[in-house]
């Protein structure tokens, strides 16, 4: 019998009890609890579920566990938490949340301390084997994988696979906080590949290098901000929000805690964006530079797999203090990020006399090929220059660490000229060789959140399938 814990917030609310029916259906074995964040969360998942069905399920809501024991989790408790989990220092994973670094001490403290005595009493009392969520990007599921450790219980996700046209057919398993697959072998180099497998890596990258398509994920972003007509009623949805919805003032329900301070967002992006759009620049092809595109921010790529350099601007003024006098530092928003960023972040970049802010609508893949060297925390641009044989460097821990040509640059400062002096340019079989291995390890099915196929009856059962054949090699090993 496999007792699986599946988080069940948004966006999960729809496509976890759909897998875990599908699982039912061809396996017999399977127990399930879901985990939400409120009542109406709670509310939402049972009635998915007929009055037999409920019989192999529990939910578990965060806020009710929280509010029910506020006054103990203190920072004696948390102190506890941070040696019993081996969690030290416990601050390092506060800060790879995306919530909580907006919090007050006080908060983040009691906040921090719940959510390990959550998962520990979840765990303990359903005697959970695998625990499903997003990738590691908040202290909610760092710290499920942290217990889970010690309990014996086996986080995992589902990624869509990255920079090899699959991404909304395929995906892949990771089961740590770096978004690595986690059975892609560190010596790919020496892995026998089919003739089949071989021939698709090369018709992928042929068709890469000839057509520079972007991935099919995207979509679903990069659209400039625009002026709407709700903008005017977004002040009568603030006020809403803050004083009539009772959710958003649970103080255990942290994620949504205070929900109505972004309920002017789209509006405060759009003027952002009016007036930051000056700052940026076409680019100079005819100089020498770098090209670091920026991440978006929060996010798991950087809080998490970066998260020494999380800090964009940090990194940027340990690079352009280490680039040689003839080399300029091209900086490119993510389109997908358009007037999210404060407008403060481009002013500091003004500072520096050997950096430009490009127009994010740049031909990324042009940037790429003109650029000396490609620089990257954990970016797709960073495996896209690999697949090009083009010199990048990544300063995070990201599931293409170690792929052919990529220089990992742990201390920026003072070390780009010697990285590049010791570069070696890989052959294109090279390339191919790791492709085919990274290719061969994906597993069908669309988990891309922003896709309403993933909900598909058959895409349903693919993803299924996968989470089962897991959860039994897991079980063998």
């Amino acid at each position: 019998m496999y007792t699986i814990c599946f988080m069940a917030r948004r966006p999960f609310e729809d496509f976890s009890p759909a897998v875990y029916k599908k699982l039912k259906e061809a396996h017999d074995d399977v127990k399930a609890v879901f985990i939400t964040c409120d009542k109406q969360e709670s509310a939402y998942i049972w009635a998915k579920f007929t009055e037999e069905e409920k019989k192999d399920i529990e939910v578990c809501e965060i806020s009710e566990f929280m509010n029910a024991h506020w006054d103990e989790f203190t920072v004696d408790k948390l102190t506890e938490m941070e040696a019993k989990y081996d969690a030290a220092p416990i601050w390092k994973y506060i800060y790879t949340d995306r919530y909580l670094i907006y919090r007050d001490y006080d908060y983040c403290v009691h906040t921090a301390a719940g959510l390990f005595a959550f998962w520990e009493y979840v765990f303990n009392t359903y005697h959970v084997d695998f625990f499903y969520d997003e990738v590691i990007a908040t202290l909610l599921t760092y710290a499920a994988y942290l217990v889970g450790k010690k309990t014996g219980t086996g986080y995992y996700s589902l990624m869509f696979m990255r920079a090899c046209g699959m991404d909304l057919t395929h995906h892949y398993i990771l089961n740590d906080p770096f978004e690595k697959m986690y059975d892609m072998p560190e010596d790919y180099a020496n892995i026998p590949v089919t003739e089949e497998q071989r021939a698709a890596a090369e018709a992928y990258l042929s068709k890469f290098e000839e057509k520079h398509s972007k991935p099919a994920f995207m979509q679903f972003s990069g659209k400039k901000p625009k002026w709407k007509p709700i903008f005017f009623v977004l002040p009568f949805f603030y006020l809403r929000q803050r004083f009539f919805n009772p959710l958003t003032r649970d103080k255990g329900s942290y994620i949504y805690y205070k929900a109505y301070e972004h309920t002017m967002d789209q509006l405060v992006f759009y003027l952002r964006y009016s007036k930051g759009k000056k700052y940026f620049k076409k680019a100079d092809y005819s100089k020498k530079f770098v090209y670091f595109p920026l991440h978006m921010q929060p996010e798991a790529t950087t809080i998490v797999c970066a998260q020494k350099y999380e800090k964009q601007l940090y990194f940027i003024d340990n690079l352009v203090k280490s680039l040689p006098a003839d080399t300029m530092l091209y900086v490119k928003e993510h389109y997908s990020f358009l007037g999210i960023r404060d407008n403060s972040f481009y002013e500091q970049l003004q500072i520096y006399p050997n950096v430009v802010l490009i127009d994010p609508w740049e031909d990324s893949i042009k940037l790429i090929e003109k650029s000396e060297c490609v620089a990257t925390l954990t970016g797709t641009a960073g495996q896209e220059a690999m697949m090009l044989r083009h010199p990048v460097f990544m300063s995070g821990d990201i599931i293409y660490k170690g792929a052919p040509g990529v220089m990992y640059l742990e201390e920026v400062f003072g070390n780009y000229q010697k990285m590049m002096s010791e570069y070696k340019r890989p052959t294109r079989e090279e390339v191919i060789q790791y492709m085919a291995v990274y290719m061969s390890h994906a597993r069908p099915g669309n988990t891309y959140v922003m896709s309403e196929a993933r909900l598909a009856d058959d895409n349903l059962k693919l993803v299924a399938e996968s989470m089962y054949s897991y959860f039994k090699e897991m079980k063998h090993e």
